[in-house]
């Protein structure tokens, strides 16, 4: 029924409840399991700042901005393997991806590339404002068309 089921995680520990339903379900129908992570790119403020015939602030702030989102793709590849290497001697069919980009982006075309049958993933449950201002990845992926979602509260 599930030949591959999308786990998209944020580093949070909740996404551990998440990882546990998808690998209950892997286990039950022989499923591959996608542990997922999207690294967010740092930004860079803009400047118009810098001495002339020198490396601007601008660019040094690009450069700080790559530093960065490269160690968070290499912190989140890490946890990820981590967990991956636990469910295959659990006898999980796993394997750990990770993009750069917008979360909820980057989950969509993931899947519908993959052709993945599930998405199992945690969510907060803001409500109201919060919800309103701060959006939500959970609800956007839950919104569109890619596949069935299971959605559990953090």
């Amino acid at each position: 029924m599930f030949e591959k089921i999308m786990v998209p995680l944020d580093g949070a520990r909740a996404g551990g409840k998440a990882v546990a339903y998808a690998e209950e379900l892997a286990r039950k129908f022989g499923s591959e399991l996608i542990l997922f992570r999207v690294v967010t790119p740092a930004t860079v403020p803009s400047t118009g700042m810098g001495v002339p015939g020198s490396v601007s602030m601008y660019e040094m702030a690009v450069e700080a901005a790559d530093v960065e989102t490269g160690v968070g793709v290499k912190r989140a590849r890490n946890q990820l393997n981590t967990r991956r290497r636990q469910l295959e001697d659990d006898g999980i069919d796993a394997r750990a991806e990770v993009l750069i980009g917008d979360p909820a982006a980057i989950i969509k075309k993931f899947a519908k590339a993959e052709k993945v049958d599930l998405i199992v993933m945690a969510t907060r449950g803001r409500r109201g404002i919060k919800r309103a201002l701060l959006g939500s990845v959970a609800d956007d992926i839950v919104r569109s068309d890619v596949a069935p979602v299971l959605l559990l509260r953090r």
